[in-house]
């Protein structure tokens, strides 16, 4: 039997490993949110230890190893100094999140505001807000450059300014100190694939820097300005990863980068103008990992992305997440069929929208089968569900998706005999609402 670092190694070089490997917490976006983390512990009867929390901004839990042991998981993240919120990941203070105790960073401190909702503050300004009921992270409130006029505005930012947005933008003395023996640690106490959650968005930190919609408006009015701001981040970013990449690439065998260029019918930018705007900074990151180190480049977008994959591996992306099954063009075969043999598929596990929250586990497990039997053919296929799992998932429904990997997972594979164009017409009608057609079949 392969160790979990060997199953992963396997899977991300386009091989068929024992099994299918599953990742669980390995990544930002691939976690558990706290609620739900702390149901399935109790369910489970676990009553000692507390899981620490790097993400606080998504709140995710990094998995404690009695967990992470019950749901199979071949992953383990290293995570940024500086996560969430501008604040170190160094030290950790007990806090308790909807009466479950946590390890919250000490300088987690949001403000409660007089509806009951958490407030956090930089510069004297609100930035972010969560609701107080804790069913979702923080949402981002303050946008620096939201008026920008000018380059030099650009320049003078991006110089002088200290906090949320840089945690992630620069790769600092601490960052290194820190990072260095915990990429080490994680690689020689553990038998788990280490996973960079570097994250290094483009378009989400500019959306986060200049606006959501702002960005989009000055790609078009201004392109010119729009251009500078992306060069000058992704320059900062390119030298942060030229600082960090030595530290941490011996000891870590993916590494994660994020942006959302998708939504539920389409991309959030046609392909020209994503060649235009992104493509080439996206290049600078990915390829340096490639040309520096033996990491694999990790790319996560949620949405309906297909026309931009082509890009995104000319880019360098080899490994594609979060597979969003549901959303439109995104025929788990087709996309096996066209770009198996250039991406390693991580995710579309389940169906985040029916399934896992309303479906029973009768139901989750047999959906996360047909998905296995699909995005698992010829192997380059790695298990985890559509994002992070969210508040309101049942302890139950969780067990049965990991077991459903875990059973349904070993090479190989039932369908091995089976054409992509035979499973394409077996499951057509079946990926936009899973949980229907379940029912209709008489899956309960």
């Amino acid at each position: 039997m392969m160790t979990s670092r060997e199953r992963v190694l396997a899977a991300i070089n386009h091989q068929q490993p024992d099994r299918i490997p599953i990742d669980v917490g390995g990544t930002g976006t691939t976690g558990i949110n706290l609620i739900a983390y702390s149901r399935l512990k109790k369910h489970l009867g676990i009553d000692e230890g507390m899981a620490r929390v790097f993400h606080s901004w998504i709140q995710v839990a990094e998995l404690e190893k009695s967990i992470a042991d019950r749901l199979h998981c071949d992953t383990v993240t290293l995570p940024r100094y500086k996560m969430s919120l501008g604040i170190p990941n160094k030290a950790f203070k007990t806090w308790n999140h909807c009466g479950t105790d946590f390890l919250f960073p000490v300088d987690f401190n949001p403000k409660l505001n007089d509806k009951g909702d958490w407030e956090w503050h930089e510069h004297g300004e609100m930035i972010a807000k969560a609701p107080g009921e804790g069913t979702h992270g923080f949402a981002l409130y303050k946008h620096p450059l939201n008026a920008l006029n000018s380059k030099q505005d650009i320049d003078e930012w991006f110089d002088t300014y200290e906090g949320n947005f840089v945690g992630r933008i620069h790769a600092t003395d601490e960052e290194l100190a820190w990072a260095g023996p915990f990429a080490k640690h994680l690689f020689e106490n553990t038998d788990k694939c280490v996973i960079s959650d570097f994250f290094g968005t483009v378009l989400e930190n500019a959306q986060g820097i200049v606006g959501w919609d702002e960005i989009y408006v000055r790609m078009i009015s201004d392109p010119e300005l729009a251009h500078h701001f992306l060069e000058r981040l992704s320059e900062t970013m390119l030298e942060a990863l030229k600082r960090y990449l030595p530290v941490i690439k011996d000891y870590v065998q993916v590494m994660v980068f994020c942006d959302d260029v998708g939504q539920q019918q389409g991309p959030m930018l046609d392909p020209d103008m994503y060649k235009e705007f992104l493509y080439p900074h996206h290049k600078k990151l990915f390829r340096y990992v490639r040309d520096n180190s033996d990491i694999k480049v990790f790319y996560h977008t949620d949405g309906s992305v297909q026309p931009l994959l082509p890009h995104l591996i000319d880019a360098g992306v080899q490994i594609f997440n979060t597979v969003q099954t549901n959303a439109a063009d995104m025929d788990p075969s087709d996309l096996k069929k066209e770009f198996g043999k250039d991406l390693v598929f991580w995710g579309g596990g389940i169906d985040p929208h029916s399934t896992l929250p309303r479906g029973n586990p009768a139901q989750v497990r047999e959906d996360a089968r047909r998905r296995i039997e699909v995005l698992g053919k010829d192997g380059g296929y790695v298990f985890s569900s559509v994002h992070n799992i969210l508040c309101d998932i049942s302890p139950e429904n969780i067990l049965a998706l990991f077991d459903a990997a875990h059973d349904f997972g070993t090479y190989p594979l039932q369908s091995e005999h089976k054409t992509f164009e035979i499973l394409r017409d077996e499951y057509k009608d079946y990926w936009l609402d899973p949980l229907a057609k379940l029912r209709t079949e008489g899956v309960v």
